[in-house]
């Protein structure tokens, strides 16, 4: 029987000869690397963790051996024929970032960490409408981002995108969405994309509080797909359609010197969606509901951006602006939920709580909403858990903001509290957002 030897024994016996200092270094950074799984165990990704995290971070010697252990690593991969594994160990990157640590301060190295491995082209990228990347990742989601970069790697490797060059970024989004999208035989027939967002939607329905769990349980199967967009979803979209191209005008929409919305563009708002006012001639949004809360609901979407004494569109704003109804729908139903958590909490709660029930009443809800939140460990300054009148301020903003789309049931000229049709789809869309966002 022939023995096969280990290149890697081999190549640490060859460089010993040449520099035993080196080959000691080197052996002690590969087995820290691959905790006896090989050289096959071994990515990109990998060797850029432990060169710009691990080894400034947990190895506690001095700059100095820190760079020497990154080059000796560096020689030990040259000799196996891991040419590029090698080239990030003698990196002016590398030594830049054991530097900044070692000068900076963890935090300062830490930084630099991050933005050379986002401009590495094997950190998985953020995909646009697909997949925002969490910082705290399941099982599922942790394995996925693992194998996207294992598949950026090998792009990479065949010349498809060069970091650094002219569109390579896009390239790198496209080759992660294709990879997410895509059915994989490992995990029968599945994506990449559904185990992720089945695990998410799982980890959204394990509550502390018995009141939630009950309610995302009766919920979660409504919200295993998108719902659809409703036919009246222009008629509902109406009034951030409006104030979305009053904003992408050439001068945008004008303000007070309080930074509030003009009255002019109120009472129009006023006169074209018939919003009650108590003045003949409100002076700003700060006199009608729906004017505040709209133009709340815009900046949480990063629609808007204020220079002077004008509200203009951000670049997203602009696209918002020309996008057709589906497309608006979809950006601005998860605004539904605030962005604050104690009131994204409230807001969850009221939404679950107008899926289960037809026919809540309004002092029903918001006592349900506040048992929810203490059972869950919200409560206030002093310690105390919210009551109701506390939860139906916290749930407000949903309230005003489903009143605003015309969301909530009429009943004889008034909004009742049910959802109308439409109501009910946007509710579901925005749970699954919702549930479905990055966990940091």
């Amino acid at each position: 029987m022939v023995e096969i030897s280990d290149p890697v024994d081999e190549a640490l016996a060859l460089l010993g000869r040449v520099d035993a200092s080196a080959a000691d270094a080197a052996k002690a950074a590969y087995d820290a690397l691959t905790w006896g799984e090989g050289l096959a165990s071994i990515s990109q990704r990998d060797v850029q963790e432990f060169l710009w995290y691990q080894l400034p971070t947990k190895w506690m010697c001095g700059l100095h051996e820190k760079v020497r252990i990154a080059s000796s690593l560096g020689r030990l991969f040259d000799l196996v024929g891991m040419q590029r594994y090698a080239a990030v160990c003698a990196s002016a990157v590398t030594t830049g970032i054991l530097t900044g640590y070692d000068r900076d301060g963890y935090s300062a190295g830490l930084a630099a960490h991050r933005r050379a491995m986002r401009a590495s082209g094997v950190e998985p990228p953020d995909v646009p409408g697909i997949l925002v990347w969490g910082s705290m990742q399941g099982v599922e989601e942790s394995n996925a981002f693992t194998e996207v970069s294992h598949r950026l790697e090998l792009a990479l490797a065949a010349g498809d995108f060069r970091p650094g060059g002219r569109g390579w970024r896009g390239r790198a989004e496209t080759v992660a969405a294709e990879f997410l999208l895509g059915e994989r035989p490992e995990l029968s027939g599945e994506s990449w994309l559904e185990r992720v967002r089945a695990e998410r939607l799982s980890r959204w329905t394990d509550c502390r509080g018995p009141s939630r769990r009950e309610l995302t349980a009766e919920v979660v199967g409504q919200l295993a797909a998108d719902a659809p967009v409703p036919a009246d979803a222009g008629l509902r979209l109406a009034p951030v359609r409006w104030l979305l191209a009053a904003t992408a005008a050439d001068k945008g929409a004008l303000l007070t010197q309080n930074g509030r919305l003009g009255r002019a563009l109120v009472a129009e708002g006023c006169d074209r969606f018939g919003w009650l006012t108590l003045t003949p001639t409100p002076r700003s949004e700060a006199d009608i509901v729906e004017a505040w809360t709209l133009r709340s609901m815009v900046a949480d979407l990063r629609a808007t951006r204020r220079r002077g004494r004008a509200l203009l569109a951000t670049q997203r704003g602009r696209r918002l602006a020309a996008a057709d109804d589906a497309t608006l729908w979809s950006a601005v139903v998860p605004a539904l939920i605030p962005p604050d958590p104690a009131e994204a909490a409230a807001a969850e709660i009221m939404l679950l709580l107008l899926l289960t029930d037809d026919s809540p009443s309004y002092q029903g809800m918001t006592e349900t909403i506040a048992r929810t939140l203490a059972e869950e460990g919200w409560a206030d300054a002093d310690g105390q858990p919210p009551g109701s009148g506390h939860a139906g301020s916290m749930a407000g903003e949903l309230h005003r903001r489903l009143s605003l789309l015309g969301l909530l049931a009429d009943k004889d000229g008034f909004s009742a509290d049910r959802l109308s049709p439409a109501g009910r789809a946007a509710a579901r869309s925005a749970l699954r957002a919702h549930a479905l966002r990055p966990r940091d």
